[in-house]
C-alpha cells in the first residue's frame, strides 16, 4: 500500500460519523458494493465476489485463482467521497473494508469485526483514499502488539493529529463567529433600547 503525504490529504471526511444501515435489504436498489480482495493464485488486487475467478473479473488474465469476500457485514457505513469505486476497492484490498454506495452516497463499510479496528481501517483506509481520517475515530486505542515506531503507524497517527488540528481550527472559527454574532445582537439591542428612551 502506498502512503499519501499528510499534506496532500483532503479534509472532506473529518466530520464523518457512522450511519446505521441494514445490508440485508435493498441490494441493487438502495445500495451497491465493490469489494477488493487478493487473487488466491497470483495475489493481484481485484474487485469481485466470493468465489469469482480472476480470469472472470479480468478479461486480460488467464489466472484461475479465486477471490474472497462477502460484502458489508456490520449494520453501518462511513460516508466518504469516492470517485472511482472499483479503484478504491482495489486500494482497500488488504483492509477489512469495502466500498458502498447507499442512496447515491459513497462510503466505506466493514467486511468483518470483533475488535476496535480504528488503526487498520477506520483511519488508514480513509488516508489510503486521500482523506484525513474522521476525528470520530482519531482516539486510537493503545492495543497490545502495536508498534508506534513503524512507518505505517506513524503515518496514521500523523493523519489523526492533523485531523484534530483542522477540527480544532474549525471549532475556534465557529466560536469566533458566534461571539461576533452575540456582540452584534447586543449592540442592536442597545441601539433599540436607546432609541426607545
Amino acid at each position: 500500500m502506498t502512503s499519501v503525504a499528510i499534506k496532500d490529504l483532503d479534509c472532506t471526511a473529518i466530520d464523518a460519523k457512522p450511519i446505521d444501515f441494514d445490508w440485508s435489504e435493498g441490494y441493487g436498489e438502495t445500495w451497491e458494493c465493490w469489494e477488493g480482495s487478493r487473487c488466491s493464485e497470483c495475489n493481484a488486487a481485484l474487485v469481485g465476489r466470493e468465489g469469482d475467478r480472476h480470469c472472470d473479473v479480468d478479461n486480460e488474465s488467464e489466472c484461475r485463482g479465486t477471490l474472497s469476500g462477502e460484502g458489508p457485514m456490520m449494520n453501518y457505513y462511513y460516508p466518504c467521497t469516492i470517485g472511482d469505486e472499483a479503484e478504491a476497492a482495489r486500494t482497500l484490498a488488504d483492509t477489512c473494508l469495502c466500498v458502498v454506495r447507499v442512496n447515491g452516497e459513497t462510503g466505506l463499510a466493514l467486511t468483518g469485526g470483533g475488535m476496535d479496528l480504528s488503526w487498520e481501517i477506520k483511519c488508514e483506509a480513509f488516508m489510503l483514499l486521500g482523506h484525513l481520517p474522521p476525528v470520530h475515530f482519531a482516539d486510537l486505542p493503545g492495543m497490545a502488539g502495536k508498534d508506534v515506531d513503524s512507518k505505517r503507524n506513524r503515518w496514521i497517527v500523523a493523519g489523526c493529529l492533523k485531523s484534530c488540528r483542522v477540527a480544532a481550527s474549525w471549532a475556534q472559527g465557529r466560536a469566533s463567529r458566534l461571539r461576533a454574532t452575540v456582540a452584534s445582537m447586543r449592540k442592536r439591542a442597545a441601539e433599540r433600547a436607546k432609541g426607545a428612551a
